[in-house]
């Protein structure tokens, strides 16, 4: 509604303007000059309801997709915290064993696959991103639609649940290798949420639903997430 609003007030701007234009050589100084006034205060209220939009409504549904390294949070491990479990512990030390093993052995993709999942049990996001990165850099065109998918898994982790540009380019690729893959669908569905193309989510998650081939916690995330901006009804026919 107040973006219907701004661009209606900024198309109605423009057009005074034109007619200020045309009219001006028939007004007095006076006239031009409140004229001029009037043309002022409008474009002021605009700027005005831009700024208040931005500070108190909803800028969201301006902002475009943010780069993966402004969405990623800084996940700090302290290695000295005396709440850490043992199996923690046992983690830690199997985390720096294996950043010593990769720095002699850089091409070893089982030491990189482990280095992803130990990386995301301790919460270090970034890194397991990174690792998952490698892994498709080493497998290249064997990888599968499951190291796909796992990369895309630790890109949005890493950006606590955002779609980044990044990931759209992934998905790119993804979507011209594997098409009809309900994995792909999913990612399709986030990237959908991401850009508030609601209807096309929706399309996505009904579609999947239906099919019933993707993971039910994958199903309940996306559920979830379209519930939480109002879409909860939407949801209950599937054949729409």
């Amino acid at each position: 509604m107040i973006l219907t609003s701004l661009f209606l007030s900024f198309r109605y701007f423009i057009s005074m303007m034109q007619k200020a234009k045309k009219q001006q050589k028939y007004l007095s100084s006076e006239q031009i000059i409140v004229n001029k006034k009037n043309l002022l205060s409008l474009m002021g209220f605009i700027l005005v309801t831009v700024l208040l939009y931005f500070g108190l409504g909803r800028p969201d549904l301006l902002q475009p997709q943010l780069h993966q390294k402004k969405l990623e949070r800084a996940y700090v491990i302290d290695d000295n915290n005396s709440t850490d479990t043992d199996e923690n512990a046992k983690l830690l030390l199997l985390y720096k064993q294996l950043k010593e093993t990769l720095a002699k052995r850089p091409s070893d993709i089982r030491g990189y696959s482990l280095l992803v999942k130990t990386c995301l049990t301790l919460n270090k996001y970034h890194e397991a991103r990174l690792a998952q990165e490698k892994v498709l850099v080493l497998k290249k065109s064997a990888a599968n639609i499951n190291d796909y998918a796992l990369l895309l898994d630790t890109y949005i982790i890493a950006a606590e649940g955002r779609f980044s540009i990044e990931a759209s380019e992934i998905l790119k690729k993804v979507k011209i290798k594997y098409p009809f893959n309900e994995n792909t669908h999913f990612f399709l569905a986030l990237e959908h949420l991401e850009r508030k193309e609601y209807n096309d989510a929706i399309k996505a998650f009904k579609k999947l639903k239906r099919e019933n081939l993707l993971g039910t916690e994958k199903l309940i995330l996306l559920e979830n997430k379209l519930k939480k901006i109002g879409f909860s009804n939407d949801l209950k026919n599937l054949n729409d």
